[in-house]
């Protein structure tokens, strides 16, 4: 595993594209969080009984949590899609605890062992950002789609 780093401030904010809220451009490197998914960037969710753009509440997210901000990075391989798969982090905390946490991501036991299930816990117990609606899982959206 290599450890790296990337800057996201202001002044070079055109090198900083996030997909959604869990994959991002910078710096011409396409990065995907391991561990963690997020709505797709089309994804809707019901919120008092109106359909709400979750999948754009869930990048804003991300990108809210890192704009202005040095991003470190640690690759952990490679996806199918030739993205970088990394454990990256802001201020030193991990992105994908902050967004698992914060609730507009999901902890991918598939690949995370259950690495944040605990944050995951908490915001479902505490109704935070997508516990909150009524929503499909990412992955299931993403295989019937």
């Amino acid at each position: 595993m290599a450890a790296f780093s990337l800057i996201a401030s202001p002044a070079l904010a055109g090198d900083l594209f996030v997909r959604d809220g869990d994959s991002f451009v910078l710096n011409g490197q396409e990065i995907r969080l391991w561990g963690i998914d997020a709505p797709e960037y089309h994804q809707y969710c019901f919120q008092d009984e109106k359909s709400v753009p979750c999948g754009k509440y869930a990048r804003q997210r991300l990108e809210n949590l890192m704009k202005g901000e040095a991003v470190s990075c640690e690759r952990i391989n490679t996806d199918r899609y030739k993205r970088m798969v990394a454990r990256c982090s802001v201020r030193g905390e991990d992105l994908g605890r902050l967004m698992v946490g914060s609730g507009f991501a999901f902890d991918y036991t598939r690949y995370s062992r259950g690495a944040y299930s605990a944050e995951q816990k908490t915001a479902k117990n505490e109704r935070r950002g997508l516990w909150s609606m009524d929503f499909e899982f990412p992955w299931i959206y993403k295989r019937r789609k």
